[in-house]
């Protein structure tokens, strides 16, 4: 009988709260009020929930030797579950900033809003779509999407770097696995970069290379990737 109880208080506090929020939407006339209500209630949801969750685990588990370890365990995974919660847009943010070069300025389209980056915020993006509006989209959004940095024509910047030929090396197969290894990277655009061997004032055969990125962040991207690549070679 206890259980049928426990069962029917939870979909009263399931139908409870869906009420309160329509409430908060519908029928609260001040909007600085309707924002913090709307801010409070997911909160005060989720801290009803965990204490009903723990309820029925004593119900279930009370007085047994083993209902102490479930306890941990079940606390454990409701921490697990918050911290995701609350940190997965700041570490998806990272990863993103870090592999896409999302830079502000750079345009961007997704599935869902299609514009010019606003801001890089800690957990969000904003993005001026091409009506003019503000859209911020969590990193974690992002993340799950396919989404796409459009080149335009001014996004051509020339980059010249050179690196050192090692003794005993093969210059020409060196050039030819730098220009392969260039071609092949997607933060490099037309026109195709170029390739020569040269002498350098120091007496050492070095690589004179040009090539052209999108952006100028994208050109560090290049140059450690092609640096790392040809020492392996």
């Amino acid at each position: 009988m206890d259980i049928v109880i426990f069962i029917f208080a939870g979909l009263l506090l399931y139908f409870l709260f869906r009420i309160l929020m329509r409430i908060s939407k519908t029928f609260i006339g001040s909007s600085s009020i309707r924002k913090i209500s709307m801010a409070l209630l997911p909160a005060l949801e989720l801290v009803i929930w965990v204490a009903y969750v723990f309820r029925g685990l004593y119900m279930l588990f009370g007085g047994r030797v083993y209902y102490e370890f479930v306890v941990v365990l079940m606390a454990s995974l409701v921490m697990a579950a918050i911290a995701w919660f609350l940190f997965r847009d700041y570490l998806s943010g990272v990863l993103l900033k870090a592999e896409k070069s999302l830079e502000p300025g750079r345009k961007l389209k997704t599935p869902y809003v299609e514009g010019r980056i606003k801001k890089l915020g800690s957990r969000v993006v904003e993005v001026i779509n091409n009506e003019g509006a503000l859209v911020r989209v969590p990193y974690s959004r992002l993340s799950s999407e396919i989404f796409v940095l459009p080149p335009t024509s001014e996004d051509k910047l020339p980059h010249y770097t050179t690196v050192t030929i090692s003794k005993g090396q093969n210059p020409e197969r060196i050039r030819e696995a730098a220009l392969e290894q260039l071609l092949a990277m997607p933060w490099v655009t037309e026109p195709g970069p170029e390739v020569n061997i040269r002498q350098s004032e120091e007496g050492e055969t070095v690589l004179g290379i040009t090539y052209f990125t999108h952006i100028n962040s994208q050109a560090a991207i290049v140059e450690e990737r092609l640096k790392s690549y040809l020492e392996k070679t």
